[in-house]
């Protein structure tokens, strides 16, 4: 077998769709994080947004009668620290950055937090209650860490660029007005229903 090759099963973890790994809060564990960003008004990008079998821009019509008021889909980049599982910060230093895809339920708790709690200036610790619908508790640090000496801050800015294009492009699919009709009636071209049963003595009859 080529040197390239591997040979695997489901049970295959580091194969995940897209560039870049999402951030998702995990059952059990608290990290601790900030919010990566050049401006401070300029923290997040957002767009109204229904979700269908996929996430699509609303383009106010057809969309919006047959599945109601379009919601936010808001991203970020995050800046994950290395921590034990309790969000203390581990030795040696460490850190990951990931898109950040969440709804505006998570921005509201953000946006309060920030009210008080600037997160221009203050790290975050994210608590998951649910792995599935990621239901995430958010506090307040008293200070951030990764903007605090000029040289690291720079190097996390410039490793974040290509992550900000991914959240850019993945927010939804803008899809036309026929693609949006053809997706809500059922009508995407995606072949028989995978669920039917066939005549396995008609199909392999030839054999």
């Amino acid at each position: 077998m080529n040197d390239n090759l591997q040979a695997f099963g489901f049970e295959n973890e580091d194969i995940k769709g897209g560039i870049f790994e999402k951030y998702k809060g995990k059952k059990g564990e608290v990290h601790r994080g900030a919010i990566v960003f050049t401006d401070p008004k300029a923290m997040f990008v957002g767009a109204k947004i229904h979700f269908k079998e996929r996430f699509f821009y609303c383009k106010k019509s057809f969309c919006c009668e047959k599945l109601g008021a379009p919601k936010y889909r808001i991203g970020s980049v995050l800046i994950k620290y290395g921590t034990d599982k309790l969000g203390s910060i581990k030795q040696p230093f460490s850190y990951e950055l990931f898109p950040w895809l969440f709804s505006d339920t998570t921005f509201i708790k953000l946006k309060s937090i920030n009210n008080e709690f600037p997160l221009a200036t203050h790290d975050i610790k994210i608590a998951c209650d649910n792995d599935d619908y990621q239901h995430l508790n958010i506090t307040p640090c008293s200070e951030v860490i990764w903007c605090n000496k000029e040289e690291l801050k720079k190097k996390i800015l410039d490793e974040a660029k290509p992550l900000w294009e991914y959240i850019k492009k993945g927010i939804a699919s803008d899809l036309s007005i026929e693609e949006i009709r053809d997706l809500l009636s059922g009508n995407t071209g995606t072949g028989t229903d995978p669920t039917q049963k066939l005549d396995l003595n008609q199909v392999l009859s030839a054999i």
